[in-house]
């Protein structure tokens, strides 16, 4: 077997991390996955993530792995592998050094990346956005993460932060969001907005089957049972979707008029292709779009779909890998200054 065949991807979730070994083609050839339970801290929570690499390269043999790569959700400096904020778990990891960390515990080298531009990565690599010159790349979950492919490469910006159409802001003075502002998208269209607009109108008395089928409980209330509802009928449930599709597609109607996409891919748990959400967000964009030739954008559904994420971190700790030998190479070839 030879040796740096396999690539490791790593995707830290809220709720569990994955883990995947791909081959040379990009193909993946083991599946892992444990609960995140991130609550246990930081420290506790890389252990599992490092425990779950080594049990890849024990499929394999250490030799056989050139390299791992990270989804990380939130912001994370890309070439220190340093995250500096991740809203969504407690205590948020600032200053968490999960590259060296990982690195001297599995004894390979380690690249993180943003779990949204991940997705991106993944779908460019191997998805729906494959011979896209300009792709915006989305995916709608407990929040609202994209990534961009520019000229037929993967764009990364400041940080490593392009991408974050989550928090464009599309309702002045809306609700707070985690980032700071007021009104992003991503509190206005996401998993748990669309949870929370469906509760507030239970809570207000509106006539809808959803407190039957949550069993009045109001915590048991999903996304996903808000979308069931509304394709049986439910009025209050489309209602609920259709606003919350059409806040996401003043947001891509923005990036659209940024950007230019050939191809908008869309994928995540909520929004389903041809569902009432899906409609009205890519309604909402065309009619909102009049600055680039709106015929010629094509919304896609992702094709990955639960692998994107680490299929994405995989691919990107190759390509990140490939990249450091080839710049190490090129600065050991180039003759010496003259004195």
């Amino acid at each position: 077997m030879a040796d740096g065949q396999y690539v490791a991807g790593v995707d830290l979730g809220g709720t569990f991390i994955k883990f995947a070994l791909l081959d040379s083609q990009g193909q993946v050839v083991v599946r892992d996955s444990v609960p995140t339970r991130a609550a246990d801290g930081a420290e506790i929570v890389l252990e599992r993530m490092a425990a779950g690499v080594r049990r890849l390269a024990a499929t394999v043999g250490d030799s056989a792995i050139e390299a791992v790569g990270v989804g990380i959700p939130g912001l994370v400096a890309m070439e220190t592998g340093v995250t500096i904020d991740l809203a969504n778990f407690p205590g948020r990891w600032p200053g968490v050094q999960v590259a060296s960390t990982l690195g001297v515990a599995t004894g390979f080298p380690v690249h993180v990346i943003n779990d949204a531009r991940a997705f991106a990565v993944a779908e460019h690599g191997m998805g729906a956005a494959q011979e896209a010159d300009v792709a915006l790349c989305v995916t709608i979950g407990t929040g609202i993460g994209g990534g961009l492919v520019v000229h037929g490469q993967p764009v990364f910006g400041l940080g490593g932060a392009a991408g974050e159409i989550g928090h464009l802001i599309v309702r002045e003075q809306g609700p707070r969001c985690s980032c700071g502002n007021r009104g992003c998208v991503e509190m206005l269209a996401s998993g748990p907005a669309i949870v929370g607009e469906a509760v507030r109108r239970i809570a207000q008395g509106f006539t809808t089957d959803l407190r039957r089928r949550a069993g009045d409980d109001l915590r048991a209330v999903t996304p996903e049972m808000v979308t069931l509802a509304a394709a049986e009928g439910d009025s209050v449930a489309a209602d609920v979707l259709q606003e919350a599709g059409y806040h996401l597609g003043i947001a891509l109607a923005g990036a659209i008029a940024l950007l230019a996409p050939r191809v908008i891919v869309i994928g995540g748990g909520v929004a389903q292709p041809g569902g009432i959400y899906w409609r009205s967000a890519e309604a909402t964009a065309r009619s909102h779009s009049f600055v680039t030739d709106i015929s010629q954008i094509e919304f896609r559904p992702a094709m990955l779909g639960y692998d994107a994420g680490v299929i994405g971190a995989a691919l990107w700790g190759r390509a990140r890998h490939a990249q450091i030998a080839e710049d190490t190479a090129r600065r050991s070839a180039a003759p010496a200054s003259p004195a």
